[in-house]
């Protein structure tokens, strides 16, 4: 046997009977970065690390269930912290991964996708699609920082991760985001988008709109953050919602294929994952892996939390399952 491994070796073949080709995925746990320990972390970085040195000051969140050099948060799902001080701004760049920003903090810092200027406040969502030019500007007295969110996993294991840096080019005419308002859209875009045009998504608008939506059975209030133009997911590959929560009310208990990382606007609250109870608060990160078992449930008045998931990437394929229970 040993000669014909040699053998086999020698002509780059291998053994299908001798892989593990038919294992189930391993449990991965869930994880929550608390906010408390993210905090200092954060303005240690600023202090030791300037923009001229790392272009972006970024904090991946690293899964300890996960391995190798692409490990994020959750499979699929690179989510990082990043930190603007006042007066800096990254230098205009695009790339293949498409991501997003959600903001924890800040008074007014931009986000330029594609020509257009996007104010970053608190609970904002701003999108930077696959291949569009953005850049980040704060001009404001006070830091900023968000959360960073990228299918760069995906792109890893396809072999397209591809950066430019600027100055900006050839970009696309995108409508601004007025046009969306109000539910409307133009009646005949001048051309298709495979994401959301409306890169803003402002925080005041998303949580008036959550706190008008009639509460589920199990006193969750649920939205999608849509495409306008299509009413899909905002990206191909990553999808985003808001999740609004009754105080003492656990919801029902759900498990995905998918892979959610949540990020904690308002309340406190307890998530059980798997067999792990995951204690959160305002700001801090917890991720919600596949094949486990989830719910959530508030211990104060109107808990609120943003949702960073990729099965619209499932979705797409045709590999999507939910079960509840």
């Amino acid at each position: 046997m040993s000669n014909l491994k040699d053998k086999f070796a020698a002509a780059n073949v291998i053994a299908m009977w001798e892989q593990e080709l038919h294992a189930n995925r391993p449990v991965i746990p869930g994880h929550v970065w608390h906010w408390s320990q993210m905090n200092p972390l954060i303005g240690e970085a600023a202090d030791a690390v300037n923009m001229d040195d790392a272009e972006r000051r970024v904090l991946i969140l690293r899964n300890p269930g996960l391995t190798g050099p692409a490990a994020g948060a959750a499979p699929n799902l690179s989510v990082n912290l990043q930190v603007l001080m006042p007066g800096e701004k990254a230098r205009p760049h695009r790339h293949t991964m498409h991501a997003l920003r959600f903001v924890l903090e800040g008074t007014g810092a931009v986000t330029v996708v594609e020509g257009k200027s996007c104010p970053m406040l608190p609970g904002d969502l701003v999108l930077t699609p696959g291949w569009t030019w953005h850049e980040h500007v704060n001009n404001t007295p006070d830091r900023s920082v968000w959360v960073d969110a990228l299918d760069v996993p995906i792109h890893g294991f396809l072999d397209n991760r591809v950066f430019e840096p600027g100055p900006t080019r050839g970009m696309t005419a995108v409508p601004p985001d007025e046009v969306f308002a109000a539910g409307l859209a133009p009646e005949k875009p001048t051309t298709g988008y495979a994401y959301s045009p409306m890169f803003r998504y402002p925080w005041d608008g998303a949580s008036k709109a959550l706190d008008a939506v009639q509460p589920d059975a199990d006193g969750a209030r649920r939205l999608r953050y849509t495409n306008p133009v299509t009413g899909g997911a905002v990206l191909s590959t990553i999808d985003c919602y808001l999740l609004g929560l009754s105080k003492g009310a656990e919801t029902t208990a759900h498990r995905s294929n998918s892979n959610t990382v949540c990020v904690v606007v308002e309340g406190e609250g307890q998530s059980r994952v798997g067999d792990d109870l995951i204690s959160w608060g305002p700001k801090d990160v917890f991720a919600l892996p596949h094949g486990q078992w989830n719910s959530h449930k508030a211990t104060s008045a109107g808990a609120k939390i943003f949702q960073i998931t990729d099965r619209e990437l499932f979705r797409r394929l045709d590999f999507l399952r939910d079960e509840t229970r």
